[in-house]
């Protein structure tokens, strides 16, 4: 009993605090977002935009200008293409190519975080915010599919880091504050002035609370040198080359636009980031309201004790949910800065009550936190449910233990966790709940993206149209939006929303190859009378749940490829 009593209290020891126990335990974190990263097809329609415009800037030798479809693409500034561009130049022009940036950058994320939560409370904190961050699904979604905004998270988690160690230095050395500019300009040069709006909007609201307000500690000029020196060389060689082409349509366009009018994208309430941030952060969501009810609790004693472990993360993600929630135009993803902060609030909160020995806040927070897991609980058994219901809708072909494998893990660990509330063992809970999201993501990763490439057919179609065109030929996609055809063709598209339009293309004298949804392509034989040759027709991945539960509108929605000539007249044409 003796042995055992030491070999426990030897596992207690080397449990989170060891070095070679916390890189064990980041590289298995990391590991889903290396999988397969070669293996699927371009995700339309934005891991297009970043994996053909490196491309063109590699064939046309012009590194300055980003261009899309053979088009200027003033969006976005150039940064994200150009690391794709290197990932090209070094490893070839594949989907590999193209994520590897990504993966890189959320290892980076990670590691900051793992950072963040270690200055401001402890290793063992550092490495709890890692495991959240890295079993959070759409910090995995955007590693794997959206490379512009994983990188500049990067870039923004590692000005929060290194803004940080420049606050805790006594004082801050210039050398403290560059690196905290540099990253600002980076993230600048990637998706533009967000990078420097929410770590300074952060900064100056939390030093005013804390009374901690001193531009001379921040080194502006020397700043202003750095940040400059970073970002006015590529503003000046485009004005200088395609005059305010580039410029005037990022900034009004793609920026002020974006925040002020609704036409970029579906419009959206004032409280839209609630429900996304709940189900987006899930199941760190509801662990995080324990984190506010602690923090309210708290606010007496934050701005002496805690002003800068508690009080300079929660200015974060108040600035940054604030400022996204007032713009226009929002998308899911625009509040991921939101995470990393947030899940070292967590871990600072975990590590200082549910695994103290002796705490106050260990007894204070016991029934928030038994709620707390029992709710998550409750909504990882909902979610295996929901994925089981899912993946038969969505993968009707697939092999049948396809549809199981999520719900058989999270089923028993959702029982397995409610199980461990009820005994009031909550020391043991975040790993009943961390666990089982690794575990999914791991799946995901291995087992899922490779089953779901069937139902993503634009390459395999691409295939067939290099195979039947030729260089006079129009090809292109009809409102089905799929940009990764310019990427598999090397060719330009067509991009056609206008039904008139289309039926023009149809019924000139040239011979065309167009993507169309089976709706449509019933709507031009049908009501338009229009001759068309069904080439190819291919399931489609369908997300929408209202789609997945009706089979009329799932088959409408398959992808066809259709021409206004049919295959044997082009080979007739071909022959001597």
């Amino acid at each position: 009993m003796r042995s055992g009593i030491l070999l426990r209290a030897a596992i207690a020891r080397l449990r989170l605090t060891a070095a070679p126990v916390q890189v064990f335990i980041i590289a298995a974190v990391a590991l889903p977002y290396f999988v397969n990263l070669g293996t699927s097809s371009l995700w339309d329609a934005n891991e297009s935009f970043y994996a053909e415009t490196p491309r063109e800037m590699l064939e046309s030798g012009d590194y300055l200008a980003p261009r899309f479809n053979y088009q200027p693409r003033a969006q976005k500034p150039p940064l994200t293409y150009w690391l794709i561009l290197l990932s090209y130049q070094l490893l070839g022009v594949s989907e590999f190519s193209v994520r590897l940036p990504g993966a890189l950058a959320a290892v980076g994320v990670l590691l900051f975080t793992y950072g963040i939560g270690r200055m401001l409370f402890s290793a063992t904190a550092g490495i709890l915010a890692t495991i959240i961050l890295g079993t959070c699904a759409r910090f995995f979604v955007l590693a794997r599919k959206l490379p512009i905004d994983i990188i500049l998270l990067f870039w923004l988690t590692g000005t929060v880091f290194f803004l940080l160690r420049a606050l805790r230095r006594n004082p801050p050395s210039l050398a403290s504050w560059f690196w905290v500019y540099a990253f600002c300009a980076l993230g600048f040069l990637t998706k533009g002035p967000i990078a420097l709006i929410i770590p300074g909007a952060t900064y100056l609201l939390w030093s005013l609370w804390a009374g901690r307000f001193s531009p001379r500690e921040t080194r502006p000029f020397a700043g202003a040198l750095v940040f400059a020196a970073i970002v006015l060389p590529w503003y000046l060689l485009i004005y200088l080359t395609h005059g305010w082409t580039y410029i005037a349509s990022f900034f009004l366009r793609d920026n002020l636009g974006r925040f002020a009018a609704m036409s970029f994208g579906p419009a959206r309430g004032p409280f839209y980031y609630i429900p996304a941030y709940a189900f987006d952060f899930f199941p760190w969501s509801i662990l995080s309201a324990v984190a506010g009810y602690y923090l309210w609790r708290s606010r007496k004693h934050l701005r002496q004790a805690y002003a800068l472990s508690y009080g300079f993360p929660l200015f974060w993600c108040a600035v940054a949910f604030v400022l996204f929630s007032l713009s226009k135009n929002k998308q899911e993803y625009y509040i991921a800065p939101i995470y990393p902060m947030m899940a070292v609030l967590i871990a600072g909160l975990i590590e200082r009550s549910l695994l103290a020995r002796d705490s106050t806040e260990k007894t204070r927070l016991f029934y928030p936190w038994t709620w707390a897991f029992f709710i998550a609980a409750v909504g990882i058994f909902g979610i295996s449910i929901f994925l089981l219901v899912l993946l038969r809708a969505m993968l009707p072909d697939s092999p049948i233990v396809l549809h199981y494998l999520p719900s058989a893990i999270l089923l028993p660990s959702s029982l397995l966790l409610a199980w461990q509330v009820l005994r009031g063992k909550l020391h043991r809970c975040f790993a009943g709940l961390a666990a089982p999201m690794w575990a999914t993501l791991v799946l995901a990763s291995f087992v899922y993206l490779p089953s779901i490439e069937p139902y993503r057919p634009v390459r395999e179609m691409c295939k067939l149209i290099e195979e039947q065109s030729r260089p006079g030929d129009e090809v292109g996609y009809y409102v089905a939006t799929v940009p990764s055809m310019v990427y598999y063709l090397r060719r330009p598209v067509f991009e056609e929303f206008d039904p008139d339009a289309m039926v023009r293309r149809f019924t000139s004298s040239k011979s065309i190859f167009c993507v169309v949804t089976e709706n449509d392509y019933n709507y031009f034989v049908g009501t338009r009378d229009l001759i068309l040759y069904v080439l190819d027709r291919r399931p489609r991945l369908i997300t929408q749940f209202r789609f997945l539960l009706d089979d009329e509108l799932w088959a409408g929605n398959e992808l066809l490829l259709v021409s206004n000539r049919p295959l044997n007249e082009k080979e007739s044409r071909e022959s001597p």
